[in-house]
């Protein structure tokens, strides 16, 4: 999210300002998730929010449909290392 003007929380906010439709929540015993479907200059993104705590991503349709390529490891391995990247980011 490098490059965006404002601080997290004040650009998750003007997200949510452009959702269209009703949000989806799913949660069980582990974890509860927010997903909406917003608008931003380029094109429909999915806003995924953790309300417990207070992270969130959005995602093109590519990067959603990239999801789908993932094998049952990938998942174990992001649930596994929570709160962080898989693969650091490079310095700039």
């Amino acid at each position: 999210m490098s490059g965006k003007q404002g601080t997290p929380e004040e650009r998750r906010r003007a997200l949510a300002a452009r959702q269209r439709g009703d949000a989806i929540v799913i949660a069980n015993e582990f974890a509860e998730v927010r997903v909406s479907r917003v608008e931003t200059r380029n094109g429909s993104r999915l806003l995924i929010e953790s309300p417990k705590s207070g992270q969130w991503v959005t995602l093109d349709p590519l990067e959603t449909e990239a999801l789908t390529w993932q094998g049952p490891q990938t998942f174990s391995a992001m649930i596994g290392h929570p709160f962080g990247p898989l693969i650091e980011p490079e310095e700039e």
